[in-house]
């Protein structure tokens, strides 16, 4: 099928997994994740109605970048965030999902501020337990959002909390992290939940995310 057949076929799986839940499906950003796709299949996504795009190297978001500016989508970057590619990736994005410390807060502060910009970011959360995984523990969010609060950090927005489930057959293994990080933000009050990938959406909306990261689905 093509880009344009895959993007109408989520749009009604979403739709009838927001039914589900009494859930409304505008409450849904939907981020096209275009890692190692070419600019035209990206184009014809865009082109399709997509609005938000979402890329998890700094390089190849550099690479890419002239194109998806000219594009004027949305720019989410959601992959692990070294120290030496923050000022490249503040310039190119309008959202950061994987701020996992209050170092790499600052450094995005600073270089949005050098850039007269504020940035918006989702702080990454580990629900899973996984070793291999980036982001904080859960018990560590509500002390970082309150240092947060205290300090002079005027060019970051914190919009959201994000999470990757573990990737598994088992729904009560996937539901658990989804829910940890919903329990989370009814207790700190937050907006946003970047949550759902191509295996799990669907759990995912069911269980409270309002930004999902799709790749696979739109492109296979």
């Amino acid at each position: 099928m093509s880009v344009k057949e895959n993007y109408s076929n989520l749009q009604k799986e979403i739709k009838e997994a927001c039914e589900k839940v009494r859930r409304k499906p505008e409450e849904i950003t939907l981020v096209g994740v275009t890692k190692n796709q070419e600019i035209p299949k990206i184009k014809e996504l865009v082109e399709a109605g997509i609005r938000d795009i979402g890329e998890s190297k700094a390089q190849e978001l550099e690479e890419k970048y002239p194109d998806l500016k000219e594009m004027k989508a949305d720019i989410h970057f959601i992959g692990h965030l070294q120290s030496n590619k923050v000022k490249k990736v503040v310039e190119m994005s309008d959202y950061i999902h994987s701020v996992d410390s209050l170092d790499l807060l600052r450094k995005i502060h600073y270089a949005a501020s050098d850039m007269n910009k504020v940035q918006s970011v989702f702080l990454q959360v580990n629900t899973s337990g996984e070793k291999q995984k980036f982001g904080m523990p859960p018990k560590e969010v509500e002390s970082m959002m309150s240092t947060m609060k205290n300090l002079p950090y005027d060019n970051v927005e914190f919009i959201g909390l994000m999470t990757m489930a573990q990737h598994t057959e088992d729904e009560e293994i996937i539901r658990d992290s989804f829910r940890t990080l919903y329990d989370l933000k009814e207790h700190l009050n937050i907006t946003h939940l970047s949550m759902g990938m191509s295996n799990d959406y669907k759990i995912a909306i069911e269980e409270g995310s309002t930004v999902l990261r799709i790749g696979r689905k739109l492109f296979e």
